[in-house]
Order: structure tokens, then sequence, then C-alpha cells
């Protein structure tokens, strides 16, 4: 016989939503996460010790000065910007060997916040021992971990704090780290003019050995050449720069000579041009003609040739101008000799220069070697004199040398503990709960395999859920004792959903996919529950490994089914009555090595025909599906078969492996029924089906 079950979709809840109900089914674990880490944080901040911090101020202000044997301007400086060797400065204040000075220096060796020996030990950690001594690098660790530098960008103002756990120590630790940069400051600044002026004495040692040496090389090589030294260069090259002097000046004078006579030879006849050029005082007489000229010529043109004063006139005019005819033939014969004179002086000094010329360029090529001395002994003196300037210059600073920093500000002990940020970490520490309680409740969900809803054995198997029995005290009995609670109502809709006393299903398996599911004591409640009212039941222990039949109703060692199907008892002798309702019970008998095989054999199914017409309806109490055979068998001899699931707990890979096996074996499942389910949990769950469990339906259930 098969049961026509109806397909039921469900609707997929909205993601939100779920998560939603994720989250109320897991609230405890939201809340306490919640409340744990934000306590957890508060007792670590009670449990931090209180620190102080104290800052100090620096200005890095450096000399601009190069000193010798220094590298040049364009080095590193240069190429490195500001921030970078600010940044270079702050790692030197709080460099390793200054953290160990500051220890040193404050003793902070007997400090417990820098060494674990000076601290108490509480019971029982005093048991375990001394402890080791930290070293002296730990403690210089401990003490640059505590010392922090700051740059405001684009400056050269560097903040030194310390936090210690007492103002005056934070102050002096800050205080002492300051003051032990600018001695280092002072101490580079120190050694570098001395390592300056060292620099400077060794090379002025060896500059003066080579002029020395220059010197004396120079006074041998002049020696040897011959070469006499005058005031300016050597003789030969004096002379030769007079007589260059001279034969200019003679060429000047030559020049004008025949400038001279070249004007008075190219005037040809015209004599008065001709006696300027050459004569200039003749102009006079010159002028004189012109006058007796214009006088003859006036009289001849009024008188005749033989008028006295004309003859007279032209006889003046006769002898000025054979006067100035004489004169310029003696200025002319002085022009020419005096061309020539210049002319012989020329080829003289020409002569003469050409002889200083060839005899001083042979000295010169023999005195090479001496002029390449005196240059290298000049340069030497040059520069023995800058060096002898440079370090008068250096002795003169020595007294003036200042770090290359100065503290702008000193560190006051400070009036209030460095904030812990109270409020903050609190506040970080609610949220963080509040998200690690989210995660947990996600996490708890996903790992969750079993089935805890309807739903869920709806939209995943495909079964009826017909029934969620709660959690309760004597189950077999609790129908009996409270009619009117839960537990009572849930057999009674099991009743309805299953349409038990119908007609319909005559035999009905009750199974489970592994043991402790809660079958046996459903197959009992819900057979007592149909015989109260007023059904003829009949309930078969057919679980003959594990029998619960004898210690429910104290049938131990009494004849069964498996003594019927063997044949060594009656079927009216195995049947017994329950004591408190009227339902008749087949126990599972006394088990034997063949006691397996009956429930394979033909004769189960024909008791089971024999019996379908006796009652209303047969219960029957099958093994687990999931791991016993004869499960299998009951459940398909059964005209249906209820699958138990125990709310919370039977995974849900074990319940499709046992759907699976009784489908194989061809029983029809007509539902399943969730056990042995918590109602508090459940309730809050915001599955449907846990709206039984809601308390305004409380008052509909009582006991």
């Amino acid at each position: 016989m098969s049961l026509a079950l109806p397909s039921l979709e469900i609707a997929p809840p909205k993601p939100l939503v779920e998560q939603l109900l994720v989250l109320r089914r897991h609230w405890w674990l939201v809340l306490g996460c919640t409340i744990a880490v934000p306590l957890f944080a508060a007792m670590v901040l009670l449990a931090l010790p209180v620190n102080y911090r104290a800052t100090g101020v620096v200005l890095y202000d450096p000399a601009s000065t190069r000193l010798p044997g220094t590298a040049a301007p364009g080095g590193a400086e240069n190429i490195l910007d500001q921030d970078t060797v600010i940044a270079s400065q702050g790692a030197i204040i709080a460099s390793l060997p200054a953290a160990g000075e500051i220890v040193g220096q404050l003793n902070l060796l007997q400090a417990p916040a820098f060494n674990k020996l000076a601290r108490g030990r509480v019971f029982p950690f005093s048991l375990l021992g001394a402890r080791a001594k930290p070293s002296a690098t730990a403690l210089a660790e401990e003490v640059q971990r505590r010392l922090s530098i700051s740059v405001a960008p684009g400056s050269r103002v560097i903040s030194v704090s310390f936090v210690a756990p007492s103002p005056r120590l934070a102050a002096d630790a800050a205080n002492l780290a300051m003051r032990l940069y600018l001695d280092h400051e002072r101490d580079v600044s120190f050694k570098s003019l001395t390592d300056a002026q060292d620099w400077l004495e060794a090379h002025s040692a060896i500059v003066q050995k080579q002029l020395d040496d220059t010197e004396i090389a120079l006074a041998k090589a002049r020696a040897q050449a011959g070469v006499v030294q005058g005031a300016q260069g050597t003789l030969t090259t004096e002379t030769a720069s007079r007589l260059a002097a001279s034969l200019v000046e003679a060429r000047a004078s030559l020049a004008m000579a025949r400038a001279r006579l070249d004007a008075a030879t190219q005037a040809g006849g015209d004599a008065a041009a001709a006696n300027a050029a050459i004569a200039p005082n003749l102009l006079p007489l010159r002028k004189q003609q012109a006058d007796l000229a214009a006088q003859e010529k006036s009289l001849a043109s009024e008188y005749g040739k033989d008028y006295p004063p004309l003859v007279t006139a032209r006889a003046q005019l006769a002898a000025v101008t054979s006067q100035i005819d004489a004169e310029a033939a003696r200025e002319m014969e002085a022009a020419r000799a005096e061309v020539a004179a210049d002319q012989a002086q020329v080829a003289t000094l020409q002569s003469a220069l050409d002889q200083a010329r060839a005899q001083s360029q042979t000295e010169d090529e023999e005195a090479a070697p001496v002029r390449a001395l005196a240059e290298r002994a000049a340069a030497g003196r040059d520069m023995l004199r800058a060096i002898t300037l440079q370090a008068g210059q250096l002795a003169q600073d020595a007294s003036l040398i200042r770090p290359d920093a100065r503290i702008l500000s000193a560190a006051a002990p400070p009036a209030h503990p460095v904030s812990r940020h109270v409020p903050l970490v609190l506040c970080a520490s609610l949220v963080l709960g509040l998200c690690l309680g989210v995660l947990l409740a996600g996490l708890r969900e996903a790992l969750d395999t079993s089935v805890r809803s309807g739903e869920a054995l709806r939209g995943e198997f495909g079964l009826i859920c017909h029934a969620l029995l709660p959690e309760t005290v004597n189950p077999a009995e609790a129908a009996l004792v409270a009619p009117f609670s839960l537990y009572a109502e849930q057999l009674r809709a099991l009743r309805t959903g299953l349409g038990l006393g119908e007609g319909g299903c005559k035999i009905l398996a009750v199974t489970a996919a592994r043991p402790e599911e809660g079958k046996t004591t459903l197959c009992i409640a819900l057979a007592r529950a149909l015989a109260v009212a007023g059904m003829n039941i009949l309930a078969i222990d057919g679980d003959i490994r594990q029998p619960s039949f004898n210690k429910i109703f104290n049938k131990a060692g009494a004849p069964g089914l498996a003594d019927h199907l063997s044949g060594q008892a009656l079927l009216e002798t195995c049947l017994t009555r329950d004591s408190l309702t009227t339902l008749e019970i087949l126990p599972a008998g006394t088990r034997n090595r063949d006691t397996l095989n009956l429930l394979l054999s033909p004769a189960l199914p024909a008791l089971l025909a024999s019996l379908r017409g006796r009652y209303d309806l047969i219960l029957l109490d099958a093994p687990p599906a999931f791991a016993l055979a004869e499960g299998r068998v009951l459940a398909r001899l059964a005209d249906a078969a209820l699958l138990c699931i125990r709310w919370g707990h039977t995974p849900r890979h074990v319940v499709r492996g046992a759907m699976t096996l009784l489908h194989e074996a061809g029983a029809v499942i007509a539902g399943a029924v969730l056990t042995r389910v918590d109602p508090k949990v459940h309730g809050r769950s915001g599955h449907a089906d846990a709206e039984f469990y809601a308390p305004r339906y409380g008052r509909y259930f009582s006991k």
C-alpha cells in the first residue's frame, strides 16, 4: 500500500531575514561575546601599568663651513633632502648606544619597569625559581622602545619623548637623551676640527718638503744651464725686449721721414706744396712772395713795365723766390739724409733683434727644465701660504666650536599619565565582541548539520514533518499523565497527519536513522494514545537485538515475536496487555542464533497478514534503518514507515542515507517526526513551527 504525499513548496526566506534568524537562534553566543570581549579589554586596561610621557624639543642647526679633509659640498648633504638628514639625526638620538648610556646613567637596572628581577613575585610564581638576569642589550632595547622621535615635516625641530612609570624618570630620560645627542654632535665637530688640523699639518710638512726639494733642484738647473736671471726674466730676454721697442720707434721715425719726402716728391711742379711738405718754416717767405706777386700784378695793370715801383716790386719778388728755392733744396737734402739714416738704424736694430731672439730661443730650449722648476716652486709657495692661512683660521675657530644642534625646550615632568583611550578601546572592543559573536553564530550555524525544523525536512528531504515532540520526563506515559500537554498535542497532530484510524494505513513501522532517536518511546506513546482513544492497537517490538519493550513493560524473559516465529510459542502466549491501557504488546522474545533469519523468513509476512484483520493499527518498533537490515525489512513489510529524527542531533547526511536505504528496500516513508525537541531553544529559533512553543500558547497546554 502506498500513500500519496502532497508536494509542498516552501518559499526560501530572504537572506537578511535568514541572517537575523540565525542571530536570534544563537543570541546567547552573540551576547556572551559582546560582553566577554569588552570585559577582557577592561581587565587588560586595569592590568596595564600607568605610564607618563615627557617631551623635549631640539633644533638641528648645522654649520655650513666645510673643513679641510672632509667631503666637498657637492656630496651627500646636497644629495639627501632635509627631511632625510633630520630623520638621520633622530636615528642618532634613539640609537642603541645612546639607549645603553641612558640605562647606565639613570641606573635603570634597579627599576622594576625595566628589570623584571626587581619586581616581586607572588605565590605560586615564586616557586618557579629565579629569573634570568636581563642583558645590557635587552635593557637598552627596552629603553629604545620607550624612546620616540618625531620631526615636523619641512622643519629642523626634533621632538624627543620618553615613556616611563614615573613623571620624573620620564623627564630625566628625555633630557638625558637630548644631552647625549648634543655631546655626540660636539664630539663629532671637535673630531672633525682635529682631523682637519692634523691633515693641514701633515699636508703642510709635505708641501714644505716638496718646496725645499724644488728650490734646490732649481738652483742646480740654473747653474748647469748658465742662465742669468734678470728682473723680469733672463738677461737675453730683457735685451730682446728693449731691441724690439727701439726697432718699433726707428720704424716709426723712418715712416714719418718717408712720408714727408714722398709728399714733396709727389707735389711735382707745385713748388709751394713741395716746400710746405719739406720745410714748414718757409711759410712766412711764401706769404711774403704771394704779397709781392699781388703787388706786381696790381702795378703792372696800372702802369708801364718801366715804372720804378713796379721794377722794385719785381726785384724784391725775384729775391724772395731765390731765397725760397735755396732753402727748399737744403731741406730736401736733409730729408733724404734723414730717411737714409733711419733706414740704416732699422736695419741695425733688426739684425740685433734677430740675433737676440735666436740666442733667447737657444737659451729657452736649454732653460725649459729651469722654468718648470721655477713654476713648481711658485705653486708650492702659493699652496704653503694658503695652508698656513687656513691653519691659522682653524686655530682661531677652535675656541668657538659648538654642536650642530641646541635644546629649545627641556622636558618637564608631565602632570598627567599617557591616555590609554579607555572609552575608545571599550567601544572598539564592544564592536569587536559583537562582530565576533556574529561570526561565531554564523560559524556555529554553518557547522551545525543537524535538522532543527520541519521546514528543513520539507525543503531538503521532501518529507512531511508531522510533529515536533518536546523533550519530557517519562515520555512513554507523558500523554496519559498530562493529556492536555504539548507532548500529547503533538501525538494527536501525528495521528491526524498520518490519518491513523481512518482505514488507510493498518501497519506502521516506526524507525530511525540511528539509535537514541526516541523511536521506541514514540511508538509506545503513540500506541497508548490511540488505545486510550478507543482503537484496538498492537505494538510489536521488532528490535530483537536491542529489545526495549522488556524494560518499559517489565517483560524480560517473556516469550515474544522470536519465539512465535521459531514455533516455540503460540501467538496467544506471546501477546500481553499494557497495565495502563488496552494496548496489546508483542515483545521481542528470546534471542538465539537463528533469530535474525526468522525476520527474513516467510513466517513474518504471514504473521502480519493474520494480525491485520484483528487490530485497527499495528505499530512496529523497527531497528535503526541506517545500520541494520531487519529494520529495512520491517519497514518494507509495513504499509508505511515513520522516520524518527532527533532534533538538533542527527546529521543530515545520516538522515539522507537512511532515506536512501529505505527507498531502496521498497519502504514507503509516510513522513518524519522530530523528537526530543528543546522547547526553549526552538521557541527562539524563528522557524515557522517554533510558534507551537511560543509563550502565547502556554494557556492552551497544561500538565
